[in-house]
């Protein structure tokens, strides 16, 4: 799963989630990002703007996967 995943990012620009529970750490494209957001709006789960950063559940464990802030973006 996570090799078809890291061979469709190749030349997007990565976010990097990460899973506070199990510590799995994932940069995920920018495509994706776009698709989960696009669902929330659709599914009638607005979120606030097209800025924020969806929540996702891991894949690994199921918790919460989110956003991790960086400095350097």
């Amino acid at each position: 799963m996570f090799e078809e995943l890291d061979e469709m990012s190749k030349g997007q620009k990565l976010y990097d989630y990460e899973c506070k529970s199990c510590g799995l750490k994932k940069g995920l494209p920018e495509f994706l990002i776009e698709e989960f957001r696009q669902d929330l709006i659709f599914d009638s789960k607005a979120i606030a703007s097209l800025e924020e950063m969806p929540i996702l559940k891991c894949p690994m464990c199921g918790a919460k996967f989110e956003y991790k802030k960086t400095d350097d973006r």
